[in-house]
């Protein structure tokens, strides 16, 4: 019997298919990665109220609060200048700046002193003038009454036959001599007061000579009121000077004024953190006695210096070009207490920067690192991005107040996430700026 050598092709089949079965039987198992955590991880700091008062900056130009200029009153030769009366220097109150020649005013002032002696001789006159006249009438008065009755005796000899009617004459006409030199006496006496007025009148006049006339020659000397910086000099020694005519421009140094030029925006800020403020009758707050804190501050180069201000008013004109409002500060500075190297005076002209602030209030106050645009992250429930709506109010040193829909002890991440899609995982890493401890174990290769 022949063998058939195609059958030989099933047991080499079979064979394979044995060792296909004992190879997948004895593979190994393929290594398996662990899974990779898809939790963003975020530093948070719980949401809070704090007493935060905005702040805003200006700028504006140094100028003295008080401007001395001596303006001549009256003309003349100057015949002395203060030799320290130069531009910059500063002099104390009470010191003669100029003198100018008194001796127009000196006669002036005597004349008016010879007039007002004359008018007192002359109501002394009238004074004596009265006295006699007064003593004069009672004589004549006494006259007159002897006269009348002698007169009435003479009539009654005449009517019985026992003196002619020439006698009877003669004493009616002594009589009537008599009345008419009592009628003038008591006349001079009813003018005179009236001539006592006109001397009286006369006296006043030449006493408001005297006076005027002392005026100029008080005028002659130029003292300084306050305690100056001069700022300009315009006459010297030998010069004649003519009234109205501008001598010399001081500044005071006590206290000086900057106009600090704010932006409306923010002037509104301050305003509406003054919830406590002094207020006129009906209620409306009083714009000079705003309750702010002012300081402001010289920069040059490497050089910074701080003064402490006041605000003093608020400016009754707003800045077209500029949109911006002025603020009146005042700063007082003592000239004893200066120095050059640690606190240079403030002087007129200096441009410098300053610094306002309201009052404190409670605001919802977020680092500004975790501001985005008009929104801040929150974690939600179950520990996913929450993405808030705020409206910005202030900033002020690296902090934001904030106005939104929140509540206290919220957790606000500070740290930026990109992309930032809301109900995305999250994975706190530090809180309130205190690390959380992480799981140092590995996560087991998944089966």
């Amino acid at each position: 019997m022949t063998f058939n050598r195609n059958y030989l092709i099933f047991p080499a089949i079979l064979a394979g298919l044995a060792i296909l079965a004992l190879a997948i039987n004895l593979r190994q198992a393929p290594a398996v990665n662990p899974t990779m955590n898809k939790a963003r991880p975020v530093d948070v700091i719980n949401l809070q109220q704090l007493l935060l008062a905005p702040v805003v900056t200006g700028f504006g130009r140094v100028r003295p609060k008080v401007e001395w200029q001596a303006i001549a009153e009256v003309s003349g030769k100057v015949i002395y200048r203060h030799p320290g009366l130069e531009k910059g220097r500063v002099l104390d109150a009470g010191t003669v700046l100029l003198k100018i020649d008194p001796l127009d005013y000196e006669l002036r002032l005597a004349q008016a002193e010879s007039d007002v002696s004359s008018s007192q001789a002359q109501l002394a006159k009238l004074a004596l003038e009265e006295e006699n006249l007064r003593a004069t009438l009672k004589i004549e008065k006494n006259r007159l009454q002897i006269s009348r009755k002698e007169l009435t005796r003479k009539k009654e000899l005449r009517r019985k036959g026992l003196t002619s009617q020439s006698a009877v004459d003669l004493e009616l006409q002594n009589t009537l001599t008599s009345q008419k030199m009592v009628q003038d006496i008591e006349n001079q006496l009813t003018v005179l007061p009236n001539e006592r007025k006109v001397a009286q009148a006369q006296l006043e006049v030449n006493q408001s000579r005297v006076a005027e006339a002392r005026r100029s020659l008080e005028k002659t000397v130029i003292t300084l009121p306050v305690d100056a910086r001069i700022s300009s000099v315009g006459i010297e020694q030998n010069q004649v000077v003519n009234a109205q005519q501008s001598m010399v421009v001081a500044h005071g140094i006590d206290t000086v004024e900057i106009d600090a030029q704010v932006a409306l925006h923010d002037m509104q800020v301050l305003a509406s953190s003054l919830t406590q403020y002094t207020a006129h009758a009906d209620g409306r707050p009083r714009a000079d006695q705003l309750d702010l804190t002012a300081s402001i501050q010289l920069s040059s180069g490497s050089f910074t210096q701080q003064w402490p201000a006041k605000v003093a008013r608020i400016s009754d004109t707003v800045s077209a070009n500029q949109a911006t409002v002025g603020v009146i500060l005042e700063v007082s500075q003592d000239y004893s207490q200066l120095s050059p190297e640690s606190a240079p005076p403030l002087v007129n002209g200096m441009f410098v920067e300053a610094r306002l602030a309201g009052q404190p209030n409670a605001h919802w106050v977020i680092p500004e690192r975790a501001l985005h645009g008009d929104k801040i992250y929150l974690v939600g429930e179950g520990n996913t991005l929450e993405i808030k709506p705020i409206t910005v109010l202030f900033r002020r040193e690296g902090k934001v107040a904030i106005r939104g829909e929140l509540s206290a002890n919220q957790e606000l991440i500070v740290n930026d996430l990109l992309p930032a899609v809301a109900g995305m995982s999250l994975q706190i890493v530090t809180r309130n700026n205190e690390s959380v401890k992480k799981s140092s174990e590995k996560e087991e290769p998944a089966s």
